[in-house]
């Protein structure tokens, strides 16, 4: 079944089979991860790679793409959900059943550069600066633990750009490709951003991943079809045209 010519809108259901279970996925817009084509056609690394395992698995998927708070809420909340793309963090590694690696990110703080000559050196200077996150994504699980004073939670990326660009916010946080995505798609100029200092706290690697009270069996078959595509070479070609790591 594949996923990219099935997903409309805010959500897709599949066709329902009298041989095949229905497996419930859950995703966000993530470029260039997930994102939307032309004609509201779903394409992306992740969204290729999981193609290729519901092709083995020959699941029915009931595939909803959602804010991501409310992504991940489900993933925590709901039997047998898979989420992707989920950053593996320690804070996060006993709250799921973890799948297949997709890829791994380099995450960064950003600024503008005519508001940041002086360079930042460490991540503790960060603190006296408005800090823009997403609610439920890993930049804000941190820098929540870590108490930052000036941390704005917003709902989505893109709110945290914008408040950017009008000077709402002094520091947004992402990788150089999720932001050049963005920064596209909004029509903002990407050469007035700054990359600031790694944040390597969150550093990650992007994975597909099970809610806790998922079966294991079902757990098992999705395993055993990312095992098959790493194997036979398929990841690996899709790392090389996605030009992800």
């Amino acid at each position: 079944m594949n996923i990219k010519y099935l997903c409309i809108l805010l959500f897709l259901i599949g066709i329902t089979s009298s041989s095949n279970a229905e497996q419930l996925v859950v995703t966000e817009i993530l470029p260039p991860y997930q994102f939307y084509q032309e004609n509201n056609v779903l394409n992306g690394f992740s969204v290729e790679v999981m193609d290729e395992i519901f092709k083995i698995t020959d699941d029915d998927i009931d595939l909803r793409v959602l804010p991501w708070a409310r992504a991940y809420k489900t993933a925590i909340n709901q039997a047998n959900t898979l989420i992707f793309s989920l950053s593996r963090t320690l804070l996060r590694e006993d709250s799921f059943i973890w799948g297949g690696k997709l890829m791994t990110e380099d995450v960064y703080a950003w600024g503008l550069k005519e508001k940041f000559q002086t360079p930042i050196t460490n991540i503790k200077q960060l603190r006296k600066y408005k800090i823009a996150v997403t609610n439920s994504s890993s930049t804000a699980q941190h820098f929540q633990q870590q108490q930052y004073p000036y941390l704005h939670v917003l709902g989505s990326p893109e709110q945290s750009l914008q408040m950017l660009y009008i000077n709402r916010v002094d520091i947004i946080t992402g990788t150089k490709n999720t932001l050049t995505a963005r920064a596209s798609e909004l029509n903002l100029d990407i050469t007035k951003l700054k990359k600031m200092i790694s944040l390597s706290a969150v550093n990650h690697d992007l994975y597909f991943a099970f809610s806790l009270n998922s079966d294991e069996e079902i757990v098992t078959k999705y395993m055993d079809a990312y095992k098959t595509i790493k194997n036979n070479g398929i990841l690996d070609k899709l790392k090389n045209k996605w030009q992800v790591k």
